[in-house]
């Protein structure tokens, strides 16, 4: 033990308290830095410090100049950090470093590595370089140590706990730094992340907080400005609270005094003094504003939080000219452990920047991928000042996305190294893309079209047409039609007795077309002309002083007596009357034979003889019956029929531009998926349309379509061929069912369920007994039309690059049970027109009766009380002018007399 303890403490002496694992890219800070001229890489792991160094021009990978360089006698040192100038120029190629000595005699050190040759000279790369570093012995080793670069390359900031430094490119010889209690408000302040701009700077971490009975460490951002001198200086801060009752305000921190990657943070100011800065451990990503002319405020603008998991915003950058913010949008575990990378671009100037903005594009989706090289953990984002935008993966390899104009997206290309580099390529065929940048092309919207003809823009459809989103053609609007073979069965009509039915018709008067046809109404017009003949036949026979007038008043007299059904030839006026009824009793017989063939509803047309159109000799009854019920005799044939009816799945996917080579199917034959062949398959009008014959009834078919292209709506449906036997006809199945939403496009997941239902029909027969019976499925598509469909910003964030439709074909345990049965059979409506004519008669026949019985008494005693009151009022008159006056109204008497006899 006494051996042991100083060779233990000796080894503890040599090491310090630095312990890292020298290839992982996720520790310590950024490993990897970048501008439009050249990227440099730290790699730890090897022998010695070695520098993987790249030239632009980045787009010909092949000729640009790449070097590893090594650093001379630094075996026993560890970067952590390596950084450059945004907007250095050509000429001033050089990078900063920041690390330790793996043993703590030398302790924390900056470094500088210029390289003075020319991109194009064969020398090699170590003869063109110049190196340069400076030691800090005062410090014992530091758990964050941050590099800060100045745009320009001039100026290098260090940061940690205990000290800061300033290192000039300039002057290589002399190193400034000084305690860090001369510029922290908090002594317990640690740096996490930096950014410095041409006016001020921004650096963000944590602070104890030793009161806390909950988080033990806050996070903080200080606002830097810089004095005369050049030294940084705290002008402004801000504290991040979480918001009462989330997840974030139950954490404590404890743990954030020694390093870990969980609580990396991340920082980046654009050209206008707005700010970013991620924290991930929280997920949230927050956008400040800085007066660029006065840097004194540190103002709050906005947030993104982005659910219950960690990562948001563990990289942040500018691009577009400070317009587009590039996100890093890791997802962990609450313990840290690894689900998913995305990078998500936002366009913070157009549409601001919250929890609930869209971005513009997501990195990686269904056709911009990662190389098979590299690792799916992305671990940086760095921009450039031209907008370039490089990705650090957790392997060290690199993709720099290269601006594209405007009609183009970046497209990776696999070069096989370290780094892979984008390529610009046109929009595919329904997306546009109207700006510069590493932006993603957009989809076009509804009622537009890109063919191919147009990448900056999207032309108008036709009116008549149909263009959903992202629409490569139009279809028209035919193709999303829905074929339905079964109706509603109606319901019974309110009077199912056939006498009502027919009074109803017969003395109903309505305008229009019902006027036409309403029995009544000629009955009245032919009740008029006998009313005109009654008046003409008078006036012949009384009023016209003529011999023929009088014979051919007795002639048409004598006629229309025979013709007298009602009181059987006693009175001409009768035989007039017998005309309107013969018009009235012959219309009844004639609706009566037209409703008689208004039987079944299958074969029936409009009821043109009557006012309804919908008129049908027919009630219906429909009820829900078992199918665990055994069936009757009668009916068990078409059940079986209906089982052993073979199916063929038609699906289209309606505009489109996927073929068929893109297609396979599967099968759930028992427990097993087997792949199937279709029976048809073509692409026609940008409208794919397949033909699947199903093996039975109640089966599972999958379809993938191994395409990024975008499908706009959905058409299913189901044939079969029918059959007929006897009384039993199975009928030929074909339905289609269409699925759209306006302004959005099919899902890359399709979960639809069609459960079919029989339908029985059991129509009786009008002479026989026996009954005819039909059968025939009908659909019921259970699908949720959200998430059916995608919009614009769901789309964006899905990254599947084929579409797969999952069909259930299902069964109901129950059936539909239709019984149509004749209101009125053919001996029934002939005794109701036997009886209904009989009563027209008698009842036209009742009012002669009454007339002569009641009305004609009236008016002689009425004629006979005038005559009365005129002999009176001329008692006083001369004897003779009342003779005369008394035989003139006696006479007048007489001839209305007359004239009533012959009338009636």
């Amino acid at each position: 033990m006494i051996i042991w303890l100083p060779i233990l403490l000796f080894v503890d002496h040599l090491t310090g308290d630095f312990i890292s694992n020298k290839n992982d890219y996720d520790v310590h800070g950024s490993k990897t830095a970048f501008n439009d001229h050249f990227l440099v890489q730290v790699q730890n792991d090897k022998n010695s410090l070695t520098f993987l160094l790249h030239f632009a021009p980045y787009e010909n990978m092949a000729e640009s100049l790449e070097c590893s360089i090594y650093f001379p006698n630094l075996t026993n040192h560890y970067v952590h950090s390596v950084g450059v100038g945004r907007r250095q120029t050509q000429t001033e190629r050089h990078f900063f470093f920041v690390g330790e000595s793996v043993n703590d005699q030398v302790g924390a050190f900056i470094g500088l590595v210029k390289y003075n040759g020319t991109e194009n000279e064969s020398l090699p790369c170590s003869s063109s370089l110049s190196y340069h570093l400076q030691y800090l012995h005062s410090f014992h080793y530091q758990k964050h140590y941050i590099l800060g670069v100045d745009p320009r390359g001039h100026i290098a900031y260090g940061f940690s706990n205990e000290f800061l430094l300033i290192f000039e490119s300039q002057s290589t010889d002399t190193l400034e730094s000084w305690n860090g209690n001369l510029t922290w408000p908090d002594a317990s302040f640690v740096p996490h992340a930096v950014d410095i701009s041409e006016k001020f700077g921004v650096i963000t971490g944590f602070i104890y907080h030793a009161n806390s009975t909950n988080q033990q460490y806050d996070p903080v951002i200080y606002l830097i400005n810089f004095n005369s001198s050049g030294h940084p200086k705290i002008v402004d801060e801000y504290k991040p609270v979480a918001t009462p009752g989330t997840w974030q305000a139950l954490l404590t921190n404890s743990d954030a005094n020694t390093y870990s990657a969980k609580y990396d943070m991340s920082i980046s100011i654009n050209e206008n003094g707005d700010v970013l800065v991620g924290m991930q451990f929280i997920n949230r990503v927050f956008l400040f504003a800085v007066n660029i002319t006065n840097p004194i405020n540190l103002t709050y603008v906005s947030r993104n939080t982005n659910g219950r998991a960690l990562g948001n915003g563990k990289a942040v950058a500018w691009l577009e000219n400070g317009s587009v913010a590039a996100i890093l949008v890791n997802s962990y575990t609450l313990n840290y452990r690894w689900l998913s990378s995305q990078i998500y671009l936002y366009d913070i100037k157009s549409n601001g920047y919250n929890s609930n903005s869209t971005p513009v594009s997501i990195f990686p989706n269904n056709h911009q991928t990662f190389p098979s090289r590299l690792g799916p953990v992305i671990l940086n984002v760095i921009s450039s000042s031209s907008s370039s935008l490089m990705i650090l993966d957790e392997r060290g390899n690199i993709i720099i996305f290269l601006t594209t104009h405007s009609g183009f997206y970046p497209s990776i290309r696999d070069t096989g190294t370290i780094v892979s580099v984008t390529e610009p390529k046109p929009c595919l065929r329904g997306t546009y893309k109207n700006r510069s940048g590493i932006t993603d092309c957009v989809l076009c919207p509804n009622g537009t079209k890109n063919p191919g003809d147009f990448t900056t823009y999207c032309v108008s459809c036709s009116p008549k047409s149909f263009c959903s989103l992202g629409s490569a053609d139009e279809v028209p609007e035919s193709a999303l039609q829905t074929t339905f073979q079964v109706l509603a069965y109606p319901k019974s009509p309110e009077s199912t007795i056939f006498e009502e039915i027919l009074l109803e018709n017969t003395f109903n008067i309505h305008p229009g077309r019902c006027l036409l046809v309403s029995p009544l109404f000629w009955t009245l017009i032919a009740a008029s002309i006998a009313l005109i003949i009654m008046i003409i036949v008078v006036f012949l026979k009384f009023f016209i002083k003529h011999p023929k007038s009088k014979r051919i008043g007795t002639l048409l007299t004598c006629l229309f007596k025979h013709t007298d059904l009602i009181n059987e030839g006693e009175l001409w006026v009768g035989g007039l009357a017998s005309f309107s009824i013969l018009v009235l009793v012959c219309f009844a017989h004639v609706f009566s034979h037209q409703y008689y063939k208004q039987y079944p509803i299958e074969t029936s047309s409009d009821s043109f003889f009557a006012c309804d159109l919908s008129l049908r000799n027919a009630k219906f009854e429909t009820n829900v019956q078992s199918l665990s019920v055994p069936h009757s005799f009668t009916e068990q044939e078409l059940f079986d029929l209906m089982n052993t009816q073979e199916f063929v799945l038609n699906v289209d996917f309606v505009n489109t531009l996927i073929n068929c080579d893109a297609i396979s199917i599967e099968m759930q034959l028992g427990q097993t998926w087997s792949t199937i062949r279709w029976l048809t398959c073509k692409n026609k009008n940008s409208i794919l349309s397949l033909s699947i014959p199903l093996a039975y009834q109640h089966i599972s078919v999958r379809i993938l379509l191994d395409d990024i292209k975008t499908i706009g709506a959905l058409r299913i449906g189901l044939t079969g061929h029918g059959h007929e036997s006897e009384n039993f006809t199975l009928r030929e199945l074909n339905f289609y069912q269409s699925f759209s939403k306006n302004g959005q496009i099919l899902a890359q997941t399709l979960p639809v369920t069609l459960s079919i239902t029989k339908v029985i029909n059991e129509t009786e027969s009008l002479t026989g007994e026996e009954s005819d019976f039909g059968g025939i499925f009908i659909p019921t598509f259970i699908v949720d039309l959200n998430s059916l469909f995608l919009s614009a910003d769901q789309y964006i964030r899905n990254t599947l690059p084929s579409t797969t439709l999952l069909l259930i074909l299902t069964e109901t345990p129950y059936y539909i049970k239709n019984l149509q049965r004749p209101i009125a059979k053919q001996r029934e409506i002939i005794f109701n027109n036997l009886l209904f004519t009989i009563v027209c008669l008698e009842i036209f026949g009742l009012i002669f009766l009454l007339f002569k019985l009641i009305l004609k008494p009236v008016y002689y005693l009425f004629l006979r009380k005038i005559f009365t009151c005129h002999q009176h009022h001329h008692q006083r008159k001369k004897s003779t002018d009342t003779k005369q006056s008394n035989g003139q109204l006696l006479a007048t008497n007489n001839q209305v007399n007359n004239v009533l006899s012959y009338s009636f």
